[in-house]
């Protein structure tokens, strides 16, 4: 049953030109997914599988690329009620990662992240729009130095399914945006380093289990 409709799926939409096919396989895989299996509805990052990557310009010659190594985070998602997802993730400012570790120390300090005041910064979703089964715009609140503001993320949804190695659950994600670090308070070298930072998260959620 679950290959038919699997089947039909892909044939209905490509005759139809429903989607692009770069999200025919993922989509059916979300119908394999519902056909199959109840997915769990409270999910949490695996850790080794997540990323939260950013990148700026600097003084126009070169792109510096940096990632945080501790994030945290948890997501409430039903794949029969998508819009009603709500996620809280916590990012640990001290785990800042360049590949330079006297720029990361620099980067900890008062003039930008200070760590020893704000050693976190979070986002918790307040709006999720999915506007096709994979892809979503996701609104919420996210803190930095203290100060909050409105963050939209565009999510995509790049896999569902069970892993072949833990033959459990997991869904795998990429979240884009841009943060103005400047409208948080974060002014150093404005005119170097820019202050649209773009970011960019890669990860997978697995199912959170009861303590």
């Amino acid at each position: 049953m679950t290959n038919f409709m699997t089947k039909y799926l892909s044939n209905a939409l490509l005759s139809n030109n429903l989607l692009p096919k770069t999200l025919l396989l993922s989509s059916a895989l979300i119908v394999t997914s519902m056909a199959s299996a109840v997915l769990p509805t409270n999910w949490q990052l695996d850790n080794s599988h997540t990323r939260v990557g950013f990148s700026v310009e600097h003084l126009g010659f070169s792109t510096t690329m940096g990632h945080f190594d501790k994030v945290d985070g948890a997501l409430t998602y039903n794949i029969k009620a998508p819009n009603k997802t709500q996620m809280n993730f916590v990012i640990d400012t001290n785990s800042i990662n360049t590949a330079w570790a006297a720029r990361d120390e620099h980067l900890r300090k008062d003039e930008f992240f200070n760590v020893a005041k704000y050693p976190t910064m979070t986002f918790k979703s307040t709006k999720v729009d999915f506007y096709n089964p994979q892809q979503a715009k996701v609104t919420g609140d996210f803190t930095l130095l203290g100060k909050t503001m409105p963050l939209t993320l565009n999510v995509t949804l790049k896999k569902i399914g069970k892993s072949p190695m833990t033959k459990e659950p997991v869904i795998g994600f990429r979240a884009t945006g841009n943060i103005d670090r400047a409208a948080y308070g974060m002014t150093a070298f404005a005119q170097g380093i820019t202050t649209n930072v773009p970011i960019q998260i890669d990860g997978e959620l697995i199912e959170k289990k009861a303590k």
